[in-house]
């Protein structure tokens, strides 16, 4: 009895699933008729789990829940972080490549003025001093409101030269179809 005991404890859970052949099944249901302590095996497995146990189960997985969710907004957040740089760094080697400065809010401002407010011009950085004007707009209209005036004799293509009491300023010239840029 105690083999036998041991062999339908080990087939027990087959049983009870439906696993087993009709011979085992048989020999399963032979034993469970006369053994007590079988039969309460039995019971026992098919006894709904302990609540203390579905509730440990249920806190362990919201705990694994919540420590995932942490580490997935980190990540997002870490993210977020270096898309926000990357894009900050682009706008930066855009608008040094484009203006002449790595200003890109003073470069958009002043675009901003130029092209949609129809200033004549807008100075966007200090050193070196970059101007953005109108295409339309003349350097020469711009640094004879300064006091300046050209010399055409020291001209060098996109370079234009002017003076005032004998300071010279360097100015390279540079004009788009939206706007036209100035660099001293």
């Amino acid at each position: 009895m105690k083999n036998e005991c041991s062999i339908v404890g080990d087939l027990l859970a087959l049983w009870m699933d439906g696993l087993v052949s009709e011979d085992t099944a048989a020999f399963v249901e032979e034993h469970l008729d006369r053994c007590p302590a079988c039969r309460a095996r039995m019971e026992q497995l098919r006894a709904p789990a302990a609540p203390q146990a579905a509730a440990q189960e249920a806190r362990a997985f919201r705990d694994f829940a919540a420590r995932w969710n942490k580490k997935r907004r980190r990540a997002l957040a870490a993210f977020a972080a270096l898309a926000l740089a990357a894009a900050l760094l682009a706008a930066c080697l855009f608008s040094a490549a484009a203006f002449g400065t790595a200003n890109f809010v003073s470069a958009a401002a002043g675009l901003a003025r130029v092209t949609l407010l129809n200033e004549p011009w807008a100075e966007i950085a200090r050193e070196p001093k970059v101007v953005l004007a109108a295409p339309e707009t003349s350097i020469t209209d711009y640094m004879a409101a300064r006091g300046f005036a050209e010399n055409e004799q020291e001209r060098m293509g996109a370079l234009r030269v002017f003076e005032k009491d004998g300071a010279k300023e360097y100015v390279l010239c540079s004009v788009n179809r939206w706007f036209a840029r100035w660099v001293w």
